[in-house]
């Protein structure tokens, strides 16, 4: 099964709740890592494990960029506590880790 839905719907999400633009970097990783993957798919099978795996530490990234958004919506709204300009640094940063093998 793809998973292009699946990438579509945590990329708006985390791109809506949390920062754009580490989900945009994160966006186009998932399309170059796809395209690997679907190369690699075409040739042996041992090709495309790499890129499938790839894909899916992208996956979780941006999900986990979802849960730390909504989380950091609900602080605010019921406790009053902003942590958004943290986590935009934290996950700015971590952005450049999915770059790493």
């Amino acid at each position: 099964m793809d998973a292009y839905p699946t990438f579509l719907a945590v990329m708006w999400c985390a791109g809506l709740c949390l920062n754009q633009a580490p989900a945009a970097f994160a966006g186009i990783i998932y399309i170059v890592v796809r395209q690997k993957y679907f190369v690699g798919y075409m040739g042996q099978t041992s090709q495309s494990t790499p890129g499938y795996l790839f894909g899916k530490r992208i996956l979780s990234f941006l999900f986990l960029m979802c849960l730390v958004g909504i989380f950091n919506y609900l602080l605010t709204r019921y406790f009053g506590r902003n942590y958004k300009e943290y986590v935009e640094t934290i996950t700015s940063a971590a952005s450049a880790l999915l770059l790493l093998p």
